[in-house]
C-alpha cells in the first residue's frame, strides 16, 4: 500500500475513533487528503484493479468507514440531552451539517472521477438513513438532496439500481 492510501487508511480509522474531537480533527484531514492527486489516482487504481484485494483501500471501502463515522456522529448526538439552550442547539445543527458536508464531498469526489462508488450500498445507505426516524430528522434533507443531485443524476447508476430498490425508494416517497 502506498504511503499516500495508508494515511488516508489511518484518517478513516480516526473517523471511527470514540472522541469527538479526534473524529472532527480526522474529518478536516480526511478533506484535506482528498484533494491531493496521488491519493484520488492511488484509489482510483485500487478501485478498478480485480479481483479486488480485501487489504487493498477503494472507493467502496473508504464509503464504509464514512458510514461508520456517520452513525458515530448520530449516536454521540442521540445520546446528549435534550433540554438545551439555543446556542447548544446551533452547535448541533451545524454539527449534522457538517456530518452531511462530508459524505457530500466524497460522493462527489468519487463522481467527479466517473462513478466509481457501488450504488447499490449507496443507495442503501442513503435510503437507511431517510428510513430511520432520528437519522432522518437529523440529515434528512441533506440526504434527499445527495440522493437527487449526487446519485439519481448519475446514468451509470440508473443501471445498477435493482427493481427491488427503485421500488422500496418509490414507496418511501410515496408514503412522505
Amino acid at each position: 500500500m502506498s504511503l499516500a492510501l495508508h494515511d488516508l487508511l489511518v484518517c478513516c480509522r480516526g473517523l471511527e475513533n470514540d472522541k469527538a474531537t479526534e473524529r472532527k480533527k480526522e474529518a478536516e484531514h480526511f478533506r484535506r487528503l482528498l484533494r491531493s492527486p496521488e491519493v484520488l489516482q492511488k484509489l482510483d487504481c485500487a478501485s478498478s484493479t480485480k479481483p479486488k484485494a480485501s487489504k487493498q483501500l477503494t472507493w467502496d471501502n473508504v464509503f464504509r468507514f464514512l458510514q461508520h463515522y456517520v452513525q458515530k456522529e448520530t449516536e454521540s448526538l442521540q445520546s446528549s440531552r435534550s433540554n438545551v439552550t439555543a446556542t447548544t442547539l446551533t452547535i448541533r445543527q451545524k454539527k449534522m451539517a457538517e456530518v452531511c458536508s462530508l459524505i457530500k464531498y466524497f460522493i462527489r469526489y468519487a463522481n467527479k472521477r466517473g462513478p466509481r462508488l457501488n450504488c447499490g450500498e449507496l443507495l442503501k445507505h442513503v435510503m437507511d438513513v431517510l428510513h430511520d426516524s432520528y437519522r432522518c430528522s437529523a440529515y434528512g434533507e441533506n440526504y434527499s438532496s445527495i440522493l437527487l443531485k449526487n446519485v439519481l443524476t448519475v446514468r451509470k447508476y440508473w443501471c445498477e439500481i435493482s427493481q427491488q430498490q427503485w421500488q422500496s425508494a418509490g414507496a418511501f416517497w410515496v408514503h412522505l
